[in-house]
């Protein structure tokens, strides 16, 4: 993302993955995604789609959702084209600004709903949960220079690897389309929360205190990052760069506090802890396994498949820190683990 600490240079460009596999991943999940809802209360909205948006009020709280994200996902594609005139090309950095909102923006559309039949006591703490990550996260993103403009540095490399009319076509599918519907799908387990009337169970209270300790977790995680890149740049600024002044700053990047039990210590808090929000729906519909896991699943893929999220920042970080190899095989890359058992399984 933007960041107001400073930037480090690319030493060189990684490849990115075919345009074809990108987009095909993403437009299956979305159709997986879409014919599922349709088969829950969501259905009668994706039917008739101009129906939901004209009365919306006559239709169930989520189908309304799902119909309203794909036209804020439509929306987000013409505003990301506002800059086409001036730079000739798209920016998508809205996206971004809003992953941190719209989640507990959905959780509220669900429990100010549920008001009508009565206090849904699940509902409200999941509401809760959501909107102390999305405040935290969103206070995180602001003080990193997120909102005063400019754009997440990895869409400059990938438009590099997508030039043209690809990156238009990335942009509109992948980025506009498939993380908004993805945002919205990891909080639906509160819509199945919403269509509950089931009892709260100790289920609740693990999936309360484990959702919390994980922002708790990413909180640490994003405190000692923007700590750590502060101080390397203010050093930088002073023309501190002996090897002796920059101390544990000179390889460049934090390896220090969480960061040295995992690589990517908020990444694994972010992905977990909406798998424990999916717990809360086990006990909404007494189903292990239900129609609200697969936001939980796809969000997973988008940080930890092959070529997602956290592949393309190990390899931006690669290009730009030369002790980041050494990093690599000390380090695990996504769970916690001490430095001696991820040596191992590095080995």
């Amino acid at each position: 993302m933007t960041t107001k600490t400073g930037s480090t240079e690319l030493r060189d460009l990684p490849d990115g993955p075919p345009l074809p596999l990108a987009l095909a991943g993403a437009i299956i999940q979305l159709s997986t995604m879409h014919y599922v809802w349709s088969s829950t209360a969501a259905g009668p909205c994706l039917r008739d789609p101009i129906a939901c948006v004209a009365r919306p009020w006559d239709f169930d709280a989520f189908g309304r959702t799902v119909i309203y994200v794909d036209l804020l996902a439509l929306i987000t594609w013409l505003y990301s084209l506002r800059h086409i005139p001036s730079t000739g090309t798209s920016d998508p950095s809205i996206v971004d600004r809003l992953w941190s909102i719209m989640p507990w923006v959905y959780t509220w559309h669900y429990f100010l709903a549920s008001t009508r039949h009565g206090l849904n006591l699940r509902l409200l703490i999941m509401t809760l949960l959501a909107t102390l990550w999305g405040v935290r996260l969103t206070y995180n993103f602001y003080i990193k220079g997120g909102f005063t403009g400019g754009e997440d540095y990895r869409w400059a490399v990938i438009r590099k690897w997508y030039p043209g009319w690809r990156w238009e076509v990335f942009n509109l599918i992948f980025i506009c389309f498939f993380q908004q519907v993805a945002v919205m799908a990891f909080t639906t387990p509160a819509a199945a929360a919403f269509s509950s009337s089931e009892p709260l169970t100790a289920l609740d209270l693990v999936a309360a205190l484990l959702y919390l300790l994980l922002v708790l977790g990413e909180a640490l995680a994003d405190a000692q990052m923007f700590a750590f890149q502060t101080e390397k740049y203010r050093r930088k600024a002073a023309k501190e760069l002996r090897e002796e002044e920059m101390g544990e700053y000179a390889a460049g990047f934090i390896q220090s506090g969480l960061w040295a039990l995992s690589r990517h210590p908020n990444y694994f808090c972010e992905v977990t802890m909406w798998w424990a929000f999916y717990l809360f729906s086990i006990s909404a519909t007494g189903e292990v396994v239900n129609w609200s896991i697969w936001g939980a699943v796809f969000l997973t893929g988008l940080f930890l498949l092959p070529g997602a999220s956290l592949d393309i920042t190990e390899a931006l970080s690669s290009s730009k820190y030369p002790e980041y190899k050494t990093y690599q095989h000390r380090v695990s890359k996504y769970f916690p683990l001490p430095q001696t058992a991820a040596a191992k399984r590095s080995a």
